[in-house]
């Protein structure tokens, strides 16, 4: 929750306008102190202020260097950003042996390495001489990029506290594992979404073209293998679990969200990539009234116990993430596309002069 509400969309501001580094630091930095605070009014976790500050350095420290590791992705260099990405994981790894043998707490021993993984990572980006200094503006695009990205988190949220509250065990186990089967393909869609924000010529046909064949290619092959693999081997599921039950649910379930993540992650792609920042800041305005809508209807859904079942809940959930795709779509694609506006912003200077 640090590391997300610190970073709050500033990965794709660092690819709109140019900011310096310590500047960048120093926004992540005051977002995660008011995000801890306000946890902090909610709940306590930690009391000593030994425990506090190591969380506060080390998601501040790994927000910053996310955002600046996303810049090399952006631009191209997508073998240094998975680069970084393995130096993040093993330096993780390497919280194991530290506490074990050293008996080093976690946190302060995780700022330890990850304050060096992000000079890693500050080294290996180009810092930006150059300050845009509108820092407001540079809130706003981040900010409106955090609310697009966070909206169908907030609805798969929703989604598991319904089925752990109101469901059945038996219905609950089923629809818990078939999501546990369900949810790589959001991993395959997030895979393919970088692959296509480190595309160097970026434009509509290339980005979209790419990333729904690509996407369509994988998605369907994941889901028909593990259906089939399923329907043939009954015996791989759990005791605990009904296969008929599971069954039902789990081909609904694939389905709809195969659907979704075979257009949303290019299309996604698309806005940040090509598009200006005018139409990324029109499309958080609708998605920021999208949410209050169907969270009004998810509360007055359990204040008033509203008989669901596992398609009724699916149903609703596929409502407001189809519906937040097809509002993004219709503002991208509205009247005639001017995608130098967006891609003068973000091509490198020696990427323009290619003919």
């Amino acid at each position: 929750m640090l590391i997300l509400f610190g970073s709050l969309g500033f990965n794709i501001s660092l690819t709109r306008m140019p900011i310096r580094s310590l500047t960048l630091f120093l926004f992540i930095t005051i977002n995660v102190i008011i995000t801890y605070l306000v946890l902090h009014l909610i709940s306590t976790p930690f009391k000593d202020i030994t425990e506090i500050i190591p969380v506060i350095v080390y998601s501040a420290f790994t927000a910053a260097g996310g955002v600046l590791n996303f810049k090399l992705l952006f631009d191209g260099n997508y073998q240094k950003y998975f680069l970084m990405m393995l130096l993040f994981a093993i330096a993780h790894f390497m919280i194991i042996p530290a506490v074990l043998i050293f008996d080093l707490s976690i946190f302060p021993a995780l700022c330890v390495f990850t304050i060096i993984w992000f000079f890693v990572v500050y080294r290996t980006y180009q810092p930006s001489i150059t300050d845009s200094k509108n820092y407001n503006e540079f809130y706003k695009i981040g900010f409106s990029a955090f609310v697009i990205n966070s909206a169908v988190s907030l609805g798969l949220a929703g989604d598991k506290f319904i089925v752990n509250h109101f469901f059945t065990a038996e219905i609950a186990n089923a629809y818990t594992f078939a999501w546990g089967l369900t949810a790589p393909i959001f991993y395959i869609g997030n895979l393919i979404e970088k692959y296509l924000f480190a595309e160097p010529k970026p434009d509509k046909n290339r980005i979209l073209k790419k990333g729904f064949l690509f996407s369509l290619i994988l998605i369907s092959a994941y889901s028909g293998s593990i259906i089939t693999l399923i329907y043939f081997i009954p015996s791989l599921l759990p005791d605990s679990i009904s296969p008929e039950t599971f069954s039902n649910i789990f081909v609904f379930m694939i389905s709809g969200y195969s659907i979704y993540v075979i257009f949303h992650f290019p299309i996604n792609t698309y806005l940040f990539k090509v598009t200006d920042t005018i139409k990324q800041k029109v499309i958080s305005v609708y998605y920021s009234f999208i949410i209050l809508i169907f969270a009004f209807l998810f509360y007055y859904s359990i204040r008033n116990t509203v008989d669901l079942n596992y398609q009724i809940l699916l149903a609703a959930v596929w409502i407001y993430i189809f519906t937040l795709l097809i509002v993004k779509a219709l503002i991208i694609f509205k009247g005639k596309e001017n995608d130098s506006a967006g891609t003068d912003q973000i091509i490198p200077e020696e990427m323009k002069e290619i003919p």
